[in-house]
């Protein structure tokens, strides 16, 4: 059950951020979450954005556009990528977007000197990993599709313009962001709005980050990820997803942490990966 959270509208230190991806589900959380918090938001997007609130400003673009890009990220402190395919397996846009999109924020962060970075990676950089299997930040990436494979990337790409060029970056490999669990595996990697919002304040807020790595999950109980490295910038999750009165919704047990994506098109021999395979990978999203 998610519980209520109120948190004082105290500012942040920026004075403005840009947000890719800000017509999504997430942008939009995140627009409600620094509401009143920053005072210029600036919005990216290639779709149609509500109505801009006091304070936000929208720039269409595409982050294909590196010109684009260099020129949204001017004047701005730091930046929130969140803009993505959510493609499966379609690999050109996976490379233009998700890929060159990122390299085109990571760069423009370089040459103008943004502060930091938050990163919207994926639980899906490891969703190849088995539900039985209990894993870390230092875990090697195992990716189950084409869009976690850009998430790898990304996550790559930061610790390269960390380690190159000091640009400080906090990854979130973001479980399932929702305001309540769906599904049966979204009592694991569920993450309630409020957590989400504390997430995302103490990754804006921590005095050093260097390039950090935090699961987006909720104090869900038997996680699949061991998320201790998030007290190092002040991240800790209250809520818990709890089974309603009727029980846990029927759907698919899958044996792979990524679920649906890490199902698709998986073969039919999985024995190198020692687990079963069974009807989830003829699942069609």
């Amino acid at each position: 059950m998610e519980r209520a959270y109120h948190t004082p509208r105290a500012t942040l230190g920026y004075n403005r951020i840009l947000v890719t991806g800000a017509a999504g589900a997430i942008g939009k959380l995140v627009r409600k979450c620094l509401k009143g918090r920053v005072p210029h938001l600036r919005l990216t997007d290639i779709a149609p954005i509500d109505t801009p609130d006091e304070g936000e400003e929208f720039w269409p673009c595409d982050l294909t556009d590196a010109v684009g890009i260099e020129r949204a990220m001017k004047e701005v402190d730091a930046v929130i990528h969140l803009g993505a395919s959510l493609n499966v397996d379609d690999w050109q846009q996976t490379l233009n977007v998700n890929i060159g999109g990122t390299y085109n924020v990571f760069d423009a962060a370089r040459r103008l000197g943004t502060k930091r970075v938050i990163y919207a990676s994926s639980h899906h950089a490891v969703g190849m990993y088995p539900v039985t299997q209990r894993i870390g930040v230092e875990d090697p990436l195992r990716p189950d599709s084409l869009y976690g494979l850009s998430k790898c990337f990304g996550e790559n790409l930061a610790r390269y313009y960390w380690d190159k060029f000091a640009v400080e970056t906090v990854c979130l490999r973001i479980g399932s962001a929702r305001p309540k669990p769906m599904e049966r595996r979204e009592y694991v990697t569920w993450l309630s709005e409020p957590d989400f919002e504390r997430l995302l304040l103490a990754s804006l807020t921590a005095s050093a980050v260097g390039c950090s790595v935090i699961y987006g999950v909720s104090k869900n109980g038997d996680v699949w990820w061991d998320n201790s490295d998030a007290s190092h910038i002040g991240f800790e999750p209250v809520d818990m997803a709890e089974a309603p009165d009727g029980g846990i919704p029927e759907t698919p047990d899958y044996p792979l942490q990524g679920g649906k994506r890490a199902a698709h098109g998986l073969v039919s021999n999985s024995a190198h990966l020692g687990n079963k395979v069974d009807e989830h990978n003829k699942l069609s999203f």
